[in-house]
């Protein structure tokens, strides 16, 4: 599944979510839904290093918190590709990390470790420096 199309199953979840909180008198929730790391064969993507110190931090707050359930199994196009059966990346989980001060919840996929380790993916810019941001 590809970012937009997780960005926006979310943002219908979202949509739906609000419309209940407000029937029942309750403030909605107002967040831009940014999906993170969700790649596809088909689509290009950005590449370069990440620092340990990003990974480390990403992997402490993939531990913390409520982690979300699984929108089906996906097994990595790339490895699959490549002819790599036997090491290739499965996954199912996905997390969610708000942004108070900026209003954004990020999501992103537990292959997300995957594409950074073994496909040389750099999430964007901002995601990492909200990350590196975090647990200090």
């Amino acid at each position: 599944m590809k970012n937009k199309e997780v960005e926006q199953q979310h943002i219908e979840a979202q949509q739906r979510l609000n419309e209940m909180l407000t029937e029942n008198g309750m403030m909605k929730e107002d967040f831009k839904i940014v999906a993170i790391g969700y790649l596809s064969i088909d689509e290009e993507f950005e590449k370069g290093e990440v620092s340990n110190n990003f990974l480390t931090k990403l992997k402490v707050l993939w531990n913390e918190g409520m982690t979300l359930g699984s929108m089906g199994s996906h097994e990595c196009e790339f490895c699959i590709d490549e002819g790599n059966y036997k090491n290739r990346g499965l996954s199912s989980s996905e997390k969610v990390l708000i942004d108070k001060e900026n209003k954004i919840k990020y999501l992103f996929p537990e292959m997300i470790f995957h594409y950074i380790t073994k496909h040389g993916y750099k999430p964007p810019k901002e995601f990492i420096e909200f990350v590196m941001g975090c647990l200090e």
